[in-house]
This record gives structure tokens, C-alpha cells and sequence, in this order.
């Protein structure tokens, strides 16, 4: 599902907790009706962009590639932020 809007808040969990795993869960507006209002940038899309954390991305438009997950979550496959950066799932 393509999804286009804006970061409204932004947070670095650790999934599962207790483990060294982080990942990057996006709250959003501006998405339209019947599509996810939160999804998560999963870690091995994180670790191609080391510079990437919550403060930078908060405000900021974007626009990604999502699928749903068997646990409900809606997972990053390539998302793209207003300032240029675009990051993509290595496989």
C-alpha cells in the first residue's frame, strides 16, 4: 500500500522488548480514510540509514511503501522523507 502524509510523532522501540532490535514507529496524519494512522520502519531498514532518528523525521512529509504484517502492523518496505532521503528494503 503506497501512503503519502506526515509525521506527526516519532519514537525508537526496542521489538521484542529486551533485545537490541530497534525500530522506528511513525504516528501520521494527512494519510486519508481506511489507511494506517502508525507503521514501523523495521531495524534492517534503520541500520542503511544510521543518521535516522525520531527528531528528524518528526513534521516532516513523507511518502512509503507499506505492507501489513501477520501480527496486524503495518511494516515499511521503502519510505521517503521531504528532505530527500529515500530508503529501501535490501532484499
Amino acid at each position: 500500500m503506497q501512503l503519502r502524509g506526515i509525521v506527526m510523532s516519532a519514537v525508537l522501540d526496542e521489538n521484542p522488548p529486551g533485545s537490541d532490535r530497534i525500530e522506528l514507529t511513525l504516528w501520521l496524519q494527512g494519510v486519508g480514510p481506511g489507511k494506517p494512522r502508525r507503521i514501523v520502519v523495521p531495524y534492517d531498514l534503520l541500520l542503511s540509514d544510521p543518521s535516522l532518528d525520531a527528531e528528524s523525521v518528526q513534521g516532516h512529509g513523507f511518502e512509503a511503501e507499506v505492507e501489513q504484517d501477520t501480527g496486524g502492523r503495518w511494516v515499511v518496505a521503502a519510505i521517503g522523507f521531504a528532505d530527500g532521503r529515500v530508503l529501501r528494503d535490501p532484499g
